[in-house]
């Protein structure tokens, strides 16, 4: 129905009403009356393609939300059709990609990411999906997509700005684009998809998203949905609310990943927390179930750490983006609370792609043997941290920025 919906669109009057299936949303637990999920997706369809008012647009973002439909697995399966994908060079990107990977352990070499849904009840460090993501490069093909978190009042926290930001020279972000992204892969390990130069119409959902200042459908919709989904192998992807967690790892699966990691962090954080517990589902192209876990800190091999320590020195995105710079050059202590926070992260992604399931790794040196203990959900979690150390202290970390700058500039 979604197709029919493409074909009608762009004719008629400016704007469509949903205001029957809004009276449905309202009246929900009240009738027997039921809501498909393709009623919800042609909704949404209509949102994104700027034809509906700002007024129905935010009062079904906001009944979505108060009836729980937006944690529908349905519902968000069905929604994910209405985001329309880039067109991109697939048969190049493939190759390039094939020519590229270099499979490790459980690791086929296949495209990986790190990312959160946003919507943190404790505002912590900003970049650490980025500079985590720089740190597992080494080892992986990475690419983020951007997008606009939960309750993002201050979009310039964003990863596409903190990126836009480091000094002396940012990457040239605005350059990237669905018809040369398979260029930037060709040399670089690390990839950024600016959201505006691969899904326009996502500014049409922002705008209402920023004025209601809740989670909505999009959060989950936006995190899922990847510029070039077939070509990722393994995702890790954070969300605040613990209750999301189970309809968020099927909803990846439902999206053809291979393996995939979602945490919900101690403090209702979309991250893996310093302190207390953080709450995993993972899955792996090895096993189908979905496995529910709890992760420490001791896990990685490290001690507890307050939430507040990686908050503390956070101020905006210049300083985001030096932090990135600051760990990436091996300017922090080993001790430091915040490097500490961004390796876990790094390690995570590691585990995830199953590079960490090796016995013997070349790629380290003389630190070739790898820490086979196995942690929650039978992953090397200890392993997974001495690989994003060693990517910082080999200066290789360091190495793929600069590649991205450099081939982002030359665009």
């Amino acid at each position: 129905m979604i197709n029919t919906m493409q074909a009608a669109l762009g004719s008629g009057p400016r704007y469509e009403s949903i205001t029957p299936l809004l009276k449905k949303l309202a009246r929900l637990g009240q009738t027997t009356d039921p809501i498909q999920p393709d009623e919800i997706a042609e909704a949404l369809y209509l949102l994104l393609d700027d034809k509906l008012t700002d007024t129905q647009s935010a009062a079904l973002l906001s009944l979505l939300h108060q009836k729980k439909k937006d944690q529908d697995t349905a519902i968000i399966g069905e929604s994910l059709r209405c985001i329309i994908q880039p067109k991109i060079d697939e048969a190049t990107l493939q190759q390039v990609i094939s020519t590229r990977r270099k499979p490790e352990g459980n690791y086929l070499g296949g495209l990986c990411e790190l990312a959160g849904t946003g919507g943190n009840a404790t505002s912590t460090l900003a970049s650490v999906a980025a500079t985590a993501s720089f740190i597992a490069s080494p080892f992986l093909l990475v690419c983020q997509h951007g997008y606009m978190g939960a309750n993002s009042p201050t979009p310039s926290m964003g990863n596409d700005l903190i990126l836009a930001s480091i000094n002396p020279a940012p990457p040239a972000l605005s350059n990237i684009t669905p018809k040369n992204i398979a260029e930037v892969l060709k040399e670089s390990n690390y990839a950024f998809l600016p959201e505006p130069n691969f899904y326009p119409t996502m500014k049409h959902a922002n705008s209402i998203r920023e004025g209601l200042g809740i989670r909505t459908i999009f959060d989950l919709i936006s995190t899922l949905v990847h510029p070039i989904q077939g070509h990722i192998e393994a995702r890790v992807i954070g969300v605040p609310n613990p209750d999301l967690g189970p309809a968020l790892a099927e909803a990846l699966r439902d999206t053809g990943v291979k393996k995939a990691l979602v945490v919900s962090g101690h403090g209702s954080i979309d991250q893996i927390s310093p302190e207390g517990g953080t709450s995993c589902w993972m899955f792996s192209d090895s096993d189908t179930a979905i496995q529910h876990f709890q992760l420490q800190p001791s896990d990685f091999g490290l001690l507890e750490r307050p939430l507040d320590t990686v908050k503390a020195r956070v101020r905006g995105v210049l300083e985001e983006a030096a932090t990135l710079v600051d760990i990436l050059q091996g300017r922090l202590l080993d001790v430091d609370p915040v490097l500490q926070f961004v390796l876990i992260h790094a390690a995570a992604l590691l585990v995830t792609s199953g590079v960490c399931d090796t016995d013997v790794s070349e790629k380290l040196g003389g630190k070739g043997d790898v820490i086979k203990e196995r942690g929650p959900g039978g992953q090397r979690w200890k392993e997974g941290l001495r690989r994003a150390k060693w990517s910082i202290e080999s200066g290789e970390a360091h190495k793929i920025l600069e590649t991205y700058v450099r081939v982002t500039s030359q665009l």
